[in-house]
């Protein structure tokens, strides 16, 4: 978390000192001067896309540790997020680190069956008892 916060901390100052470098650009009469501003706004641009790519990596870390923490507890045969623990989620999409709810039974499926409401993978959770003749 304090990783993001250093990408922000770092990404805002750059962004503003490209602004302000770049008027500083429009306002130069010397050509030397003004090519090595323009060099320095270059390496902003990198500076900047390095912060933004450390941004997304780091969200997609963050995004695979909370599957593999205690935010979640399996209760065959679903998965359940402990901040909603009447919601089950699918096993299938659980394992692709995706949060798939799962349907109620008979939802788009046989009343045994809990389907998928994002892979349509379909469970099933009872037996029905036919009658016997």
């Amino acid at each position: 978390m304090e990783h993001i916060q250093t990408v922000l901390e770092i990404a805002k100052p750059l962004a503003d000192l490209s602004k302000k470098l770049y008027e500083v650009t429009k306002s130069l009469k010397d050509h030397d001067a003004e090519r090595r501003v323009d060099e320095i706004l270059d390496e902003l641009r990198d500076l900047k896309q390095s912060a933004s790519r450390l941004e997304d990596e780091n969200r997609e870390l963050r995004e695979k540790l909370r599957f593999k923490s205690d935010d979640y507890s399996f209760r065959t045969p679903f998965w359940y997020d402990r901040a909603h623990p009447n919601r089950a989620l699918c096993p299938k999409c659980h394992a692709k680190q995706i949060v798939g709810p799962m349907g109620e039974p008979g939802q788009g499926c046989g009343p045994d069956f809990r389907k998928c409401l994002v892979c349509d993978h379909g469970i099933e959770v009872g037996h029905r008892h036919l009658p016997e003749y």
